[in-house]
């Protein structure tokens, strides 16, 4: 291996390693053009940092990064933000930001082994200067830890010693964290460098190390202390001395199979890292999980939600544990439908596949049910296509585990809402509503009507105000009506309805439209033998006595009339009350006036010498007169 500055050294063809602290993308693009094997090892949560400057960037926004701009990390960052964002170490060099526009809002990244308390102080500042400071802390989780940890160790010793190259950006921030917690601190880059004299007097003292100190140097300079001062309490100072014990620790804490719970710190497309309490987050990759079809693991997790995981993998050498929710999503699911099948309780889900004999439910975290056709619905469906990707609501009716096979009813649901609405609406409905419904069926002795989930009968007397032979002669299936409720029977679940008594009735019509004497037409509705029925309008019906249909004899109204026949006819009376129309068709069509009749003197001789006019004389006229 040979470390080299620039691409031009590199022979085409060769595999090049990006180290941790990250490169521009330029030089990603030139190896790649240069047909090089590229072995990035940039950390994580560079890669992070760099995707958000990049992001941030092409936004439009200002960006201000914390951190050391000679910092090859940063050298690397500046790139994937076309070099435009602001770099500072200090809160005081936010004064000195040319170019800043203090009218508009700024992004404040950090350099992922920054100190946090140098980030807020920064971001304190830029408060002052700009109206909206959006922060995002791109400080390492392991890094802060690591911090943390040298400051609480540094407030219980004598002395620390600070293990790592003096151009480590990460060491120096150590070394400066053990000052500022009132230790007096050594900083050495392995083990000769340590100068033991230094130590002579102190009772105790604290070792702690850059990210990137190899483990065997530290040892070294750990050992170099035990031998030449040789520590009274050597188990005391073990404990003390190194400071990444505590995370190597809480490694051993944990096993493979463990269920624990944690923090989401971040999502992206591919993985979620879950603060678990190690010193790095743990990975959950995106294969880890049960998705549905359209969902993401960014529309799944959000940051800062509770997690329940298990450890599937500890790689020790990396520091690195991968997580897996699989398995417990599986077996949460299963509690919750068997939940749900004791309690009746009702579920959704989408149809993914439909077949001949019914259709199969997707119910989620990788578990299916079979909804068998004749289960789907009240009515028969021939085909079961119109449900695909569909949701529907339904009922689990059979479970055995150690089959997964899960038995789904719908209509079992559409049965239980159907008899629960029946029941509300028999006993919400009162006679004299006036209510909406649908005719869905009729026969020769009315119509019945759907009123919200039951049926109720419209008798074919109170269809209209008028006689009908049949209801379709007013009705037709699928027709909306207003009806009036005549009668409730809860326990008989019995609904009598009626339609004319929903309209206005036409007897309360009659005083307006006529009066006695009017001569109108109607039409036969009913020959009787005393006479004829004719109405007026429809509901109102009047009567033609035998005697008032012709100006002669009739022996039977059937003799003169039929029925539909339309007539004129005189009106002789009204009586509402009673409901009864009097009318007559004689004196609706005057007589017509009689003409004279030429006379034929017969001269018949009698014994008198007188004929039978001379006898009678107009005694007949007087009589058709009288008549």
């Amino acid at each position: 291996m040979i470390v080299v500055d620039d691409l031009e050294a590199i022979p085409d063809g060769a595999a090049v390693i990006i180290r941790s602290h990250g490169a521009r993308p330029e030089i990603l693009q030139k190896a790649s053009e240069k047909q090089l094997t590229i072995i990035n090892a940039t950390c994580p949560f560079v890669q992070k940092l760099q995707k958000l400057v990049r992001e941030l960037t092409e936004h439009g926004q200002q960006v201000v990064i914390v951190g050391d701009r000679q910092h090859p990390e940063i050298q690397g960052v500046l790139g994937w933000g076309q070099d435009r964002p602001f770099v500072i170490q200090t809160a005081e060099e936010t004064e000195q930001l040319s170019g800043l526009d203090s009218t508009q809002a700024v992004a404040v990244v950090a350099q992922t082994t920054q100190r946090l308390s140098i980030l807020e102080e920064i971001v304190e500042k830029l408060k002052t200067i700009v109206p909206v400071v959006n922060i995002y802390n791109t400080i390492c989780k392991a890094t802060t830890l690591r911090q943390d940890a040298a400051r609480e160790l540094a407030q219980k010793v004598d002395a620390m010693v600070v293990i790592g190259s003096k151009s480590s950006s990460n060491t120096r921030k150590l070394a400066a964290i053990c000052r500022s917690a009132g230790a007096k601190t050594i900083e050495v880059a392995d083990a000769t460098e340590l100068d033991t004299a230094q130590l002579q007097g102190l009772r105790t003292v604290g070792v702690t190390a850059g990210a990137s100190t190899p483990d065997w140097v530290i040892k070294e300079v750990i050992g170099k202390m035990e031998k030449e001062l040789n520590l009274e309490n050597q188990e005391e100072q073990e404990q003390a001395t190194v400071e990444e014990s505590p995370m190597e620790q809480s490694l051993r804490d944990f096993s493979l199979g463990d269920v624990v719970t944690g923090t989401v710190e971040q999502v992206s497309d591919e993985e979620v890292l879950v603060n678990i309490g190690y010193k790095s987050e743990g990975v959950l990759p995106r294969q880890e999980v049960i998705l549905s079809s359209d969902q993401t693991l960014s529309s799944a997790f959000e940051v800062g939600q509770k997690l329940e995981v298990q450890i599937k993998k500890i790689d020790e050498q990396e520091g690195r544990i991968i997580l897996s929710r699989k398995a417990l999503q599986k077996e949460q699911k299963w509690q919750e439908l068997e939940e749900a099948f004791e309690q009746g309780t009702i579920l959704t889900g989408i149809v993914k596949e439909t077949v001949p004999a019914g259709m199969v439910i997707d119910l989620g975290d990788g578990y299916e049910g079979f909804m068998p056709g004749s289960l789907v619905d009240i009515r028969f469906i021939p085909d079961f296509s119109e449900f695909l990707n569909q949701e529907v609501r339904f009922k689990i009716i059979e479970m055995r585990k150690e089959r997964q096979k899960i038995i789904l009813s719908r209509k079992q649901v559409l049965e239980e809402e159907a008899q629960a609405k029946k029941e509300e609406i028999l006993h919400s409905l009162k006679p004299g509503q006036i209510i909406r419904g649908t005719v869905k069926r009729l026969t020769n002795f009315g119509a019945f009507v759907d009123v919200g989930g039951i049926d109720g009968l419209v008798h074919i007397s109170e269809i209209a105000w008028h006689r009908i032979e049949t209801p379709s002669e007013i009705l037709s299936v699928g027709d909306e009506i207003d009806v009036k409720v005549t009668e409730v029977i809860p326990e008989r679940e019995r609904i009598g309805l009626s339609l004319r008594q929903a309209q206005p009735d036409p007897w309360t019509q009659i005083d307006d439209q006529y009066k006695v004497g009017d001569i109108v037409e109607g039409k036969v509705t009913r020959v009787v033998d005393f006479g004829a029925f004719v109405e007026l309008i429809p509901g109102v019906e009047g009567l033609v006595h035998i005697s008032q249909i012709a100006d002669y004899h009739v022996k039977h109204p059937s003799d003169v009339l039929t029925q539909g026949q339309v007539v004129k006819v005189k009106i002789l009376d009204i009586n509402t009350e009673a409901r009864r129309i009097s009318l007559s068709m004689r004196e609706a069509a005057p007589r017509p006036k009689r003409e004279p009749q030429p006379q034929v003197k017969q001269q018949q001789e009698t014994g008198t010498g007188l004929t039978l006019g001379d006898v009678f004389g107009d005694l007949f006229d007087d009589l058709n007169k009288d008549k």
